[in-house]
């Protein structure tokens, strides 16, 4: 499984994407009346990417979103890149702009600080978490648990336990996994999967959130030289005007 992004290496391009039979024939998600939403994200940008288009919807619906905000992607960059930059505070401030970005008048997200990379190692500190909050009727969102990033899985994992012992519906949000799946594959549990559709504004607000957070999407420095973290070709995979989930296996559909 490649995660690396560069130059050379930008993952499934999304015009494979666009040409997957089992992309295009997912069912559509069917309607959510959750009480509240609690995602989880493991860095700043994920629950954006992955999740973003199904949270406004429900926010627009009056339906309260809270962001458990797991990590503050503090290693993202490598060694001496943005040297001297506060990337921690730097990336908790994209989060909040791209929130308000969304619709989102007063954001509320819990930081848990956990160790960017090292969210594993803290399993039993996340799930206390997330116990702490999940309740019955809610839906948790997270990344699903073998998205490939490992503290993508660590949390996957970790709210699929909590929920179904909570008595909460869970669906897990790809990233990652459009950039090391293959199209027309079984890399994906196509048969758990569902599409949400979103309108125009939703998408274009979706997109304008994504591109809140400069650290990943423009060079980082004051010189702002070099490639950024995330290039267009991998933003297109998280432009497109629906999302997908992934139900828990064995729940109902």
């Amino acid at each position: 499984m490649e995660l690396v992004v560069d130059g050379d290496r930008t993952g499934t391009p999304e015009a494979e994407w666009a040409t997957s039979r089992q992309l295009r024939g997912l069912p559509a998600l069917g309607m959510l009346r959750p009480r509240r939403v609690i995602v989880v994200a493991p860095h700043p940008d994920d629950e954006i990417f992955g999740a973003a288009g199904l949270m406004r919807s429900l926010l627009l619906r009056g339906i309260p979103v809270e962001i458990i905000a797991v990590s503050d992607g503090e290693a993202s960059h490598p060694l001496g890149v943005g040297q001297g930059i506060d990337l921690r505070s730097l990336r908790k401030q994209e989060t909040m702009q791209a929130l308000r970005r969304l619709g989102f008048t007063a954001p509320t997200v819990m930081r848990l600080g956990l160790p960017d990379g090292q969210i594993g190692r803290h399993h039993d500190r996340l799930v206390a978490s997330l116990r702490a909050r999940v309740r019955p009727g809610d839906l948790c969102l997270a990344p699903w648990c073998h998205d490939g990033h490992p503290d993508h899985d660590a949390c996957g994992h970790a709210a699929l336990g909590v929920a179904a012992s909570a008595g909460a519906q869970l669906l897990g949000y790809l990233v990652w996994a459009w950039h090391w799946a293959e199209p027309q594959g079984t890399d994906l549990p196509w048969a758990d999967c569902r599409r949400f559709h979103f309108d125009r504004r939703t998408a274009a607000r979706k997109r304008w959130a994504t591109g809140a957070f400069v650290s990943q999407t423009r060079p980082l420095g004051p010189d702002r030289e070099g490639a950024p973290l995330l290039p267009p070709a991998v933003l297109r995979r998280f432009w497109r005007p629906y999302e997908v989930f992934v139900l828990p296996s064995g729940r109902v559909r």
